[in-house]
């Protein structure tokens, strides 16, 4: 604590005036924080400039305190002073405010398990551009799986203690600043907390949305005091974190010939004359070259993306208005090597726009008024390749990263001497021409979000109750708009390519010394007219619409009875979405909150909402979910308190006990649908007449659908020590039942399908961890490290499965998504082997097998190998069961560095066939071709190899492996600039920093050719960024 005073020559034995001001860890006035004589109810607060006056009574002590801050403590006050008091951040803060469903709480009165951070915290993560990817590794039991590094569509998914149903998505309801919103194109600078809500006791009175969770962000609102600006900048660039490797043409051609022998196809061997030719000319070969093409697809196509963001911010504030107003942008570029034309630029890329505008009105001293717009504009751009749809379907949005495993790299140069793209046969393998010539598409997106509240006081009814009403409109908008050529249904398939194959038997020698070989075959593709076409450009269609309307009624009160704290919350709230497509939808609730605290030692919190929506029939429409939690502040007591008062901080254990639902189901499953068939109706034999279409009957009405029910059994223990260590422990199982699915019938019954059922159930356990450590080692040294782990773990009790099937194939007592392989158990390695074992009939005949080939286990011994024998995997596939964080960070006077790793264990992997496999397309080989079975290699883990392999890459544990794995997920070392030398330019602070992220991976597969968290090639790998930025404050 730094506090410099200095004081009078005159001691007074009465009355003193202590002045001064009060400043936060920056620097900056610490406006409103309260200072206050210890004992008296003599106080005031800080004003606009930071200063405060106080008269103390003699020898008396005062209290200096705000929000998220130590109280500091002045002693002893003899005489008159003047004071300079430098307020330190505390986060283990027992009364830290933290932001639950329609309320907050203090850390001390917490029933409910919530986690919360700050709003910096996302901004040490690297220059990711999604909320969803920055929380990564923050929360505990907060899952984020990313599959894709794609400008403008690299969310991730977020689940929060794992799945719990087959249907939907299965993530957390998402609110911002109260309201359902999306979350991922917030400017992190926005941000000023984010909460977890996890069990019933905290998510209950969101009813039917509450049952996977709730992800509470709450924006920055202004202080009192004069204009604060901030501005945050950086500018980094981007790489792919895998990058596929392939085997030299002269190896590739040799074992693509064993593989032709291997399939008896003498036809596809590759002459020698053609090998005997690329040997010696082997040094000549390269992308333009038209008889010894060689195209390094990844080199040619990947490279580095440049991105940068920006941010200004003004807050501040008067006792009449505060105000918190944000501008921000951010462009992200591609890391694939487009190349513009005259007529559009076909690159991926990102521009985004937000802007923020909260506003606080002390109309009176019991009326406040809030009004807040905010919201964004996205433009997104990407090549056009045969996206044949409207809207972002079709082929080409996911073909360009997997076409650069299979693009063959020796048969056709990038262009031949024209100019004339090369290509093979099948006219989709130069990704060049795929990327360049496609034209382009272009998707805006345009969010705006608009509230406002009112709160006043009810004292005067009784004391400590307020009301509060608000009203909020969200409006979205997409659009999409093409650059085609010409006449071209789906861009880039009309683009003029030729394929051409040569005689290396038979060169011929010109004049000049060059070496040309004859012409076997060329082709033309697809004709010579459609290369002149012109460029045409679309304007802007709207493909997607959504508009929300939210209003809400809400009584609070709190009030203090000695030792009894008492609070409730009674709320009214509706919501309205329209769309483009389809009905409007509605919501209510009904809520309700009681908490009751006595001497903040035992805790009692119950909730419930009576929830409603109109997917469902009349009658079924509405239901009730109830939780409570209760508390006990074990270190509270007094004779804990007594024998543990100097090291014990905090020892609390709750328990909570919940009903939330989930309606993820289609809506109107209670009307009848019918449907007309394509063909109609012909009576007659020699003259058929037709009578019209045909009517058909589909799914019965279900009157009685409903929600998904959830019933969450949460026990917590939390304990804080000697002012270092933090401990958290939370168990807690849940049962999900009423899941809606199809109720099968045997076809004889002539009905094509039941109503959907509320009939499926599972049920979860798990638990969740962390610990953190804190403590300076010098007085200029500190250090944090934080670790967290979360298992969960889910069954399915009952999914409706036939009574005949077998058990290891049924859906109950297994994971939710669970999949199912064929067991290899090695390779075939003579032919005894082959026909002694079962017949396969997946593939190819057994009559086709070869040593080397794999060998599946026959599962239920019936002597063929069928689907019948796929067994359940041990670990579901990318979705993982733990998950682990450790977070370190170091300050050193002006230095602060922090480093976060992320893992994740117990997860499966499958192999993408165009990795672990060769020749798929054409000569194509991957690096470790030579790794396969041969009679001298007969203890080789990877088959013998194929032109045409239907058996080994039938879905196998062959390709089945290990998705565990550890990232360095982030990085960040920073300076802050001295006081004294940025207040000279005008600043309060100033903080250099360099981050980044995705840094580096350590997994069982080969790390730097596959992303164990992207699951496969994608349509654009997941990237790792590196930045260099500046904060500055003004």
């Amino acid at each position: 604590m730094a506090i410099n005073k200095e004081f009078s020559s005159v001691e007074v034995q009465q009355d003193i005036i202590i002045k001064g001001k009060v400043l936060d860890e920056l620097g900056v006035p610490l406006v409103g924080a309260t200072i206050i004589q210890q004992g008296t109810s003599k106080g005031t607060t800080v004003d606009f400039d930071g200063q405060f006056s106080l008269k103390v009574d003699y020898n008396s002590n005062i209290e200096i305190s705000y929000i998220g801050y130590k109280t500091k403590v002045i002693a002893n006050i003899i005489s008159a002073s003047t004071v300079t008091i430098d307020m330190e951040p505390d986060t283990t803060s027992l009364n830290e405010i933290v932001i639950v469903g329609f309320s907050t709480q203090t850390k001390q009165t917490l029933v409910g398990a919530v986690e919360s951070i700050k709003g910096e915290s996302l901004q040490q993560v690297g220059s990711v551009s999604t909320i969803s990817e920055s929380l990564q590794g923050a929360i505990p039991g907060l899952t984020a799986i990313s599959s894709s590094g794609k400008p403008g569509a690299d969310a991730a998914d977020l689940y929060l203690r794992g799945r719990s149903s087959w249907q939907g998505d299965g993530g957390p309801l998402t609110l911002v600043d109260g309201i359902e919103r999306d979350i991922n194109n917030l400017d992190p600078n926005e941000i000023a907390t984010i909460s977890v809500l996890k069990d019933a006791s905290a998510t209950a009175v969101y009813g039917v949305r509450g049952a996977n969770g709730v992800i509470l962000i709450t924006t920055k609102r202004g202080k009192i005091g004069t204009p604060k600006f901030n501005f945050n900048t950086n500018i980094g660039f981007k790489q792919s974190t895998a990058k596929p490797r392939f085997a030299d043409y002269i190896t590739a051609q040799n074992l693509y010939n064993e593989a032709a022998a291997n399939d008896k196809n003498w036809g596809q061997l590759i002459p020698e004359s053609t090998i005997t030719a690329w040997e010696e000319n082997y040094e000549q070969r390269g992308p333009y070259n038209i008889y010894f093409p060689e195209v390094a697809w990844t080199d040619e196509i990947m490279g580095t993306g440049l991105e940068q963001t920006y941010n200004m911010s003004m807050s501040g504030g008067s006792t009449l208005v505060k105000y918190f107003v944000s501008l921000g942008y951010r462009n992200d570029g591609d890391i694939f090597k487009t190349t513009p034309n005259e007529d559009y630029d076909p690159a991926f890329g990102l521009q985004k726009y937000n802007w923020r505008s909260n506003f606080d009105f002390d109309v009176t001293p019991t009326t406040k008024f809030s009004i807040n717009f905010s919201g964004n504009y996205r433009e997104r751009t990407q090549p056009g390749y045969r996206i044949d749809g409207g809207g972002e379907d079709g082929f080409g949005q996911s073909q360009f990263f997997s076409l650069l495993f299979t693009a063959p790299r020796n048969l056709f140069p990038i262009t031949d001497e024209e100019g004339i793209y090369g290509d093979s046969t099948t006219g989709e393998s130069n990704v060049i021409m795929a990327l360049n010539e496609g034209g382009k598409r272009t998707y805006q997106y345009f969010q705006g979000f608009y509230d406002a509240e009112v709160t006043q006081g009810l004292d005067f009814l009784t004391k400590g109750l307020d009301f509060k009403g608000s009203i909020n409109y969200s409006s979205e908008s997409s659009y999409e708009k093409r650059i085609l050529r010409g006449g071209l249904g789906s861009a880039g398939v009309g683009i003029i390519r030729y394929y051409r194959t040569y005689d290396y038997s038979n060169p011929t020698v010109g004049a000049d010394g060059q070496v040309d070989y004859p012409i076997l075959n060329e082709i033309r593709f697809p004709d010579d007219t459609s290369q002149g076409d012109p460029v045409t450009a679309t304007t802007p269609s709207l493909y997607a619409y959504g508009r929300r309307l939210n209003y809400k009624f809400q009584f609070n009160y709190k009030r203090l009875f000695g030792n009894h704290s008492v609070s409730a919350n009674a709320i009214m709230w509706r919501q309205l979405d329209t769309y483009r497509t389809s009905y409007s939808a509605k919501r209510e609730e009904w809520i309700g909150r009681v908490n009751y605290y006595y001497k903040n030692r035992y805790l009692l919190e119950a909730n419930g909402s009576y929830s409603g929506s109109e997917k469902f029939a009349e009658g079924q429409r509405f239901g009730f979910f109830p939780s409570i939690g209760l508390g006990w502040v074990a270190s509270e007591e007094p004779i804990i308190k007594k024998m543990t008062e100097n090291w014990l901080d905090l020892f609390k254990i709750n328990f909570s006990y919940g009903i939330t639902g989930d309606d993820p189901g289609a809506r109107f499953q209670y009307f009848q649908s019918f449907g007309i068939a394509n063909a109609g109706i012909n009576l007659g034999y020699d003259n058929l007449t037709n009578y019209g279409p045909r009517y058909t009957e589909g799914a019965l009405a279900n009157l009685n659908s409903t929600w998904e029910e959830s019933k969450v059994y949460n026990l917590s223990f939390k304990l804080d020590a000697l002012k270092k260590i933090e401990f958290s422990l939370d168990l807690y199982k849940e049962q999900r039942t009423g899941i809606l699915m199809d109720v099968r019938l045997p076809t004889f019954v002539g009905v094509p399908d039941l109503a959907t059922g509320n009939i499926g159930e599972t049920k979860k356990h798990g638990y969740e961890m962390q610990v953190a450590w804190k403590d300076n080692i010098t007085e200029n040294l500190k250090y944090r490290v934080n670790f967290n782990t979360a298992f969960s773990e889910n069954r399915v009790v009952y999914r409706n499965d036939p009574r005949l099937k077998p058990e290891y194939l049924q859906q109950a007592g297994k994971p939710i998504g669970w999949s199912s392989r064929l067991l290899e158990a090695g390779l075939y390695q003579s032919l005894d082997d082959i026909y002694n074992g079962a017949t396969p009939s997946l593939g190819i005949s057994q009559g086709n097998l070869i040593p080397g080939d794999a060998l599946y286990v026959d599962y239920n011994g019936d002597g063929v190998i069928t689907n019948a024998d796929n067994v359940a995997m041990d670990k579901n596939i990318g979705f993982p069961l733990r998950t682990y964080s450790l977070g370190i960070n170091l300050d050193y006077k002006n230095f602060a560095l922090s480093a976060n790793f992320y893992g994740v264990s117990d997860v499966g992997y499958i192999i993408p066939n165009v990795y672990y496999f060769n020749f798929i397309n054409f000569i194509q080989a991957n690096e470790d071709v030579g790794d396969r079975w041969t009679p001298n290699n007969a203890t080789a883990t990877k088959p013998a190899l194929h032109l045409t392999d239907t058996h080994n890459r039938t879905a196998s544990t062959l390709t089945y492996a290990d998705g565990s794995y550890i990232r360095l997920k982030s990085v960040e070392l920073s300076y802050r600039f001295e006081k004294g030398a940025v207040k000279k330019l005008g600043l309060t602070s100033a903080q250099l920093y360099a981050n980044g992220n995705n840094l580096y991976t350590w997994s069982k597969l080969n790390n730097d050719q596959l992303d164990p968290e992207s699951g496969g090639t994608g349509d654009y790998p997941i990237v790792k960024r590196f930045s260099l930025g500046l904060r500055v404050a003004f």
